[in-house]
């Protein structure tokens, strides 16, 4: 099960739900095509393993299609494994093209660059889209049940607090100890806590929540364990796509167990505006 909190993070809904609340056609210039960047890419994998990256181009007033012919992506710690899928949509709010790659983490990168190459009809533009962080898991292991995931959330750029929960469940036959969630870096959990055979799992960090300390805390088995950790957005970053790895212990041998990907984003359009601080194509001809 994916859970998430404020709006679904994943797809067009997000983005249609903020321009809805988020008011209107005000005054913004007809051929202003927003490109969402300020992205964070923190992301731990299995080998081989793969995540989705999406990158969102919007003109909430502009009835007529972009004259986009092709979109590229560059990254030493993010590698596409196929061609760009584009998806298009309108609504009466917005238009919208969804940029869509499937990448495989390439190693252990710190504040990779990713760059966007759009192929407009006038030429092509490039962005910086943000900075990568990356690790592959050397011991990647199945050994817990991932029953509630963490689906990240959405908002607009004053929520600064995001939570990162997920619910084990030991069905391993065999008690597991939980040591902590280990990012690829560039941000960090400012706590983490968590309760044994706890069924509510409404979300957020509870105030019974004990303190996920070095030790750690075993799972026995046929257990529930619910994780909460809590994050502040580095500074400049609007956006996250997080992955991290549950490190685990079982018979005195360690494992990592792959936990999301969560996205993190600021979507809001406020009187139909999208923030400033995001960058426009350039679509005169």
């Amino acid at each position: 099960m994916n859970r998430s909190r404020i709006w679904i993070s994943f797809g067009m809904a997000a983005l249609s739900a903020s321009l809805l609340t988020g008011c209107g056609h005000a005054s913004a210039p007809p051929d202003r095509w927003t490109v969402y960047n300020k992205w964070l890419y923190s992301v731990v994998t299995a080998p081989g393993g793969t995540v989705n990256l999406q990158v969102n181009i919007t003109n909430p007033h502009n009835e007529e299609r972009l004259s986009l012919r092709g979109a590229t992506l560059e990254s030493n710690a993010l590698q596409p494994v196929a061609p760009v899928h584009v998806q298009a949509s309108q609504t009466p709010e917005f238009y919208q093209y969804a940029l869509l790659w499937t990448v495989h983490a390439a190693g252990a990168y710190q504040a990779d660059p990713v760059r966007l190459h759009v192929n407009l009809a006038n030429g092509e533009q490039s962005f910086d889209l943000g900075k990568a962080y990356t690790r592959v898991a050397q011991r990647p292991v199945s050994w817990l049940e991932a029953r509630i995931v963490p689906g990240g959330e959405s908002g607009d750029i004053s929520h600064t607090v995001h939570s990162f929960d997920v619910q084990f469940v030991n069905t391993s036959g065999l008690p597991i100890r939980l040591l902590g969630l280990e990012t690829a870096g560039g941000f960090r959990f400012s706590k983490t806590g968590y309760e044994l055979n706890q069924a509510d799992f409404s979300g957020g960090y509870p105030k019974d929540a004990r303190p996920l300390t070095d030790g750690g805390v075993l799972i026995p088995p046929s257990s529930i364990c619910n994780v909460y950790a809590e994050f502040y957005p580095p500074s400049g970053y609007w956006n996250q796509l997080i992955q991290v790895a549950a490190v685990l212990e079982k018979r005195g041998v360690r494992g990592e167990e792959i936990v999301g990907p969560a996205l993190y984003t600021v979507n809001y359009f406020q009187d139909g505006r999208p923030p400033a601080g995001y960058p426009a194509l350039n679509v005169t001809h």
